[in-house]
């Protein structure tokens, strides 16, 4: 058996793609495949041949030694890099089809395909790898670079332009989070994507980011400069103005650790984070069903309120446990003395606060908890309302208008002040220049190109 001979025949079938070839060097050594996959870096067959579009014997190599398309050559590239970098098309989404998860492989510096795909413009791959790896949006080469960055730096627009519409009409758990978190990425030198499209000069990348709404406009990088103090064309520096860009002298850098204070929003939003769901659900049905009993009780207090008497339109009289009584002018008010329903308004309303508070706390940020809290502020309204009409005392009476008068401007402070940051940040997403795709018309061309595939 001639080991170097069934190695150049094996590697001749592998560039013409003869599968007969393939049988007859394995029944002359069956070990060859194996000795191959186990040294670490090494051009396989399936290397070779997905370099040259055989899909028939890379489908075959595969079959055999299916660990072979996670292998890495000599110079740090899988066989889907080479299918890419030798344009085989066909190859890559043959790759992906037997194993959507080589998506994820990273090679040479980290790259990965969706890198590879922002690299050189392929629009079709980008959105294909998407599709079927969200995930891999996340990735960073060793120089800590999104597929974001690789496309600017490259000047593939189409490319960023798939990408950023991509995390813009991502509807997955924590989508907005990622968006920001993916738009503000530095790489190793600090710059994030607007750093490097204002250094490019590249208007076009440059709309395209601002217009989402969620690029920091202060970020800087290890320079201590930003997007504005590198922008190197007039036109670069206009837009960036007209967005509210700064430059790095008039922005306060953010306070050292020496400086930082106990901040109890910072505490707030760790405990939410630390409940689990099991402990939210349950909280949220003991606060929902305490807020529930004490509104009824608003509604009921003790002892009952007096009543119209169905005799007599000019008195009222009420049933007790001990008796009936008729007082004038008292109809809808509470039995209670005017020291025993402040009492009661005192507990009641401390048990409400609590609960309801504890039922904000607990929903979700969003729009569904918008959806959620709107009516529990109406709730409180109606609450409060309540307890006004059937207060004994002008005192008591008082003091609960006050209440009442004062939730109520809250809520429309809240409703102009949430209408007015809205409406700024739809003028800050507004929709791209011509030449560029709208969300809905990119989500489709999406669409249609995977299932052209």
């Amino acid at each position: 058996m001639n080991t170097t001979n069934n190695g150049d025949r094996l590697k001749a079938a592998a560039q013409t793609g003869d599968i007969d070839l393939l049988y007859s060097v394995i029944q002359d050594d069956p070990s060859i495949l194996e000795n191959i996959d186990v040294i670490s870096f090494v051009e396989t067959p399936l290397h070779i041949a997905a370099s040259l579009g055989h899909m028939p014997f890379a489908n075959e190599i595969m079959n055999l030694k299916p660990s072979f398309a996670w292998k890495l050559n000599p110079q740090g590239f899988s066989p889907i890099h080479l299918a890419m970098q030798n344009g085989q098309k066909s190859m890559v989404f043959h790759f992906l089809h037997n194993n959507k998860d080589l998506v994820r492989i990273k090679g040479r510096e980290g790259i990965t395909p969706l890198h590879f795909a922002s690299q050189i413009g392929e629009v079709n791959h980008l959105e294909y790898f998407l599709f079927l790896c969200p995930e891999s949006i996340e990735y960073l080469t060793v120089r800590h670079e999104t597929a974001l960055h690789i496309a600017v730096k490259n000047g593939q627009f189409e490319a960023l332009q798939v990408l950023v519409i991509w995390l813009r009409t991502n509807t997955k758990r924590r989508a907005q989070m990622l968006e920001n978190r993916i738009l503000n990425q530095w790489d190793e030198a600090r710059n994030t994507i607007l750093h490097i499209s204002a250094l490019r000069s590249d208007p076009q990348a440059l709309l395209l980011l601002l217009r989402t709404g969620r690029i920091d406009l202060c970020s800087k990088n290890l320079e201590n400069k930003t997007a504005l103090d590198i922008a190197s064309t007039p036109d670069v520096k206009s837009i960036l103005l007209s967005f509210g860009a700064k430059p790095s002298i008039e922005i306060t850098d953010a306070p050292t650790i020496s400086h930082i204070r106990y901040n109890p929003l910072i505490s707030i939003i760790r405990i939410r984070r630390n409940i689990t769901e099991e402990q939210r659900n349950s909280w949220l049905i003991v606060a929902t069903l305490v807020a529930t009993a004490i509104y009824q009780s608003g509604l009921s207090p003790p002892s009952g309120i007096y009543q119209v008497s169905a005799s007599d339109g000019n008195g009222v009289n009420i049933t007790s446990s001990n008796s009936t009584i008729s007082t004038p002018g008292n109809a809808g008010k509470s039995v209670l003395s005017g020291y025993e329903f402040f009492l009661f308004l005192f507990i009641n309303m401390y048990s409400f606060s609590v609960s309801i508070l504890a039922i904000f706390f607990m929903i979700p940020y969003g729009k569904i908890g918008f959806l959620v809290a709107s009516p529990m502020r109406w709730l409180t309204v109606s609450y409060l309302f309540s307890m006004w009409r059937i207060s004994p005392t002008h005192v008591n009476s008082i003091i609960l208008f006050i209440l009442f008068s004062s939730f109520m401007l809250a809520m429309v402070i809240d409703v102009i002040v949430g209408v007015y940051i809205r409406r700024n940040i739809n003028k800050a997403c507004g929709h791209i220049d011509d030449g560029t795709m709208t969300t809905e018309t990119a989500t489709e061309t999406t669409a249609g190109r995977i299932h052209n595939q």
